[in-house]
């Protein structure tokens, strides 16, 4: 004959007596839990503050302001650069007309009689002669990696 099989399920969900009051007094520590408000608003929280997090921020804020304080100067940076544009406008304005006023101002025929009249000549009339100057090439200095090289060139070779 054949044996019959232990039944082994039903010690894994059947619940005894003494547990179901652990159980019991379980839940009821649980509700014995809850608080008053009042009594909540007594108690004392404490706050963690990462002084990592807290070093971030016033990196992040220092950076703000000296974003701040550059976008500033360079708005003046702008300003200034506008104004002296504008004055060069008004100087190179200023300097056409003077120039102008300059040149009216003498006769170039009157100029040409008074320098003959001294015993100038006509550059035409006068014999030129192209002379073409080269300057030597100093010696070379020798310096401190040239001798480097030369002692270590010196020293495979």
């Amino acid at each position: 004959m054949t044996h019959k099989p232990e039944i082994q399920y039903v010690g894994q969900f059947y619940i005894h007596g003494s547990e179901a009051k652990v159980l019991a007094e379980q839940q009821e520590k649980k509700k014995a839990k809850t608080r008053l408000p009042l009594a909540y608003l007594e108690k004392i929280e404490k706050i963690y503050i990462d002084p990592v997090a807290l070093v971030g921020m016033a990196v992040a804020v220092f950076m703000l302001v000296v974003m701040i304080l550059g976008v500033m100067q360079l708005q003046q940076a702008w300003n200034d650069y506008d104004r002296m544009e504008r004055k060069l406008e008004t100087l190179q304005t200023q300097n056409i007309s003077l120039r102008k006023e300059y040149r009216s101002g003498y006769d170039l025929d009157e100029i040409r009689a008074k320098a003959l009249a001294i015993g100038m000549v006509e550059s035409s009339e006068v014999q030129t002669i192209a002379i073409h100057v080269s300057m030597p090439e100093p010696e070379p200095v020798r310096t401190f990696w040239d001798d480097v090289v030369w002692f270590f060139s010196g020293l495979f070779a």
